[in-house]
This record gives structure tokens, C-alpha cells and sequence, in this order.
């Protein structure tokens, strides 16, 4: 007969891992300002038209001034470019397809889509992942000429994770991570933040929530998305 101490542990400790993890995520997320409004540089007479769109990652959360966010460090290096910046805290692929539908009247040179991470944490099915993610990319091509496309890097190595999350969650960025690969094509290019990252010391890369990156993350982020431009 098993011992009733054991199988008290079975379940006790899973509610205490998950207890632990979620007092972690509260006080980690009031330490970022999610008031940031996305970086834009709106010039109807420019030649350029870019459109930046996606999650937190677009937005510049986890930063003081927007223009230290990817879509700031890129109006910086091209000042003459209309920049477009429809990025919203929180949002999901599902969601980015239902802005992308509201702009289908527009034509851009280049669109930077930063989506993909908020479907990792909520633990979107990986099937669902892969429709919304082609819906994003069909709707995208009707009105840019060129797309880039990232997600995250892995974010099982986010300082606000604990055991088992990090297996947990670098397991879903590198299944994620294949889809996108395998969605490339003569106009969509994947950044690969994870390969980009490996071996690097990511430790000083997070802002105080330890999720989010700060203003040496996204200027690393932009690093590599500027490598696809």
C-alpha cells in the first residue's frame, strides 16, 4: 500500500510549484510600465511605407522611451520611411489577423510582424498556432511587398520562469520556431532569434519584470531583424 505521505506530495507539490510561479509573475509584472504607446513616424509624403504590428515585443514593453523599441531603432536608421506601428500588449496571432484585416486598403514596402509569444505562454495549440500563423502571413502579403517575421527567442530562459516552466516553455518556442521556419518563403524571411542567441549571455538582455526585454534586448533584437532587411 503506498505511503499517504507520498501521495500527498504528488499533490501538494504541483500546487505549490505553480503557487510559487504565480507570485512570481505578479510581482514581476508591476515592475514595467505597460502604459508604452508603439513607436510611429507617420510622413504620408514618404517614399517608404513600413508597418511594424504584433505583441509586447513591438510595443517596446519593458522600456522607458519608445524609441529605444524596434520600430524606434529602425525610424533612427531610416528617417525617410513612413513607419506604421499597430502593436498591442498581450495580443495573440488570432488577434494580429483581425487588425491585419482592418488594413487590407494599405500598401507597405516592408512589414516587421513581432507575434508569436503570447500563443507560447497561453499554450495555444500548436495546430491552431500554424492556421493562425499562415492567416497572418496570406493577409500580410495583400498589402506588403516583403515580410519579416519573428516570435521569440526561448523563452523557457526568461529569469521569471522556474522548473518545470523553463523546460516547459523552451520545449513550446523551439516547436513554434519550426513552424515559422517552415512558413519562409521569396517574400517572408524568419528572424531566428533563438539560433542568433545561442551561446550569448542573455542575463543583462530583461527589463525589471524579467520577461520583457530592455534597451540592450530589443536593440539586439533589431540587430538581427536589420541582418533580413
Amino acid at each position: 500500500m503506498f505511503d499517504r505521505r507520498w501521495i500527498l506530495l504528488v499533490f501538494v507539490l504541483p500546487v505549490i510549484v505553480i503557487g510559487i510561479q504565480l507570485a512570481r509573475i505578479y510581482f514581476c509584472t508591476r515592475e514595467v510600465n505597460y502604459g508604452l504607446q508603439p513607436w510611429q513616424h507617420i510622413d504620408p509624403g514618404a517614399k517608404y511605407k513600413v508597418l511594424f504590428a504584433g505583441d509586447s515585443t513591438a510595443v517596446g514593453t519593458g522600456l522607458v522611451d519608445n524609441s529605444q523599441s524596434t520600430s524606434g531603432l529602425f525610424s533612427r536608421d531610416f528617417p525617410e520611411a513612413d513607419v506604421e506601428n499597430h502593436s498591442r500588449n498581450g495580443l495573440r496571432l488570432k488577434g494580429l489577423a483581425d487588425i491585419l484585416n482592418t488594413l487590407q486598403d494599405k500598401e507597405f514596402d516592408l512589414a516587421v510582424l513581432q507575434i508569436g509569444a503570447n500563443d507560447i505562454l497561453d499554450f495555444t495549440p500548436m495546430a491552431q498556432i500554424q492556421d493562425d500563423q499562415r492567416h497572418v502571413l496570406d493577409l500580410t502579403k495583400h498589402i506588403a511587398k516583403k515580410i519579416i517575421i519573428l516570435h521569440s527567442g526561448d523563452i523557457g530562459q526568461a529569469p521569471m520562469l522556474i522548473w518545470p516552466f523553463t523546460l516547459i516553455y523552451t520545449w513550446r518556442s523551439l516547436k513554434v520556431r519550426e513552424i515559422y521556419i517552415a512558413s519562409q518563403d521569396d517574400r517572408v524571411s524568419y528572424v531566428d532569434i533563438y539560433a542568433f542567441n545561442k551561446g550569448r549571455d542573455l542575463s543583462q538582455g530583461y527589463s525589471n519584470d524579467r520577461l520583457h526585454l530592455n534597451k540592450e534586448g530589443y536593440a539586439l533584437w533589431y540587430s538581427y531583424i536589420k541582418r533580413n532587411m
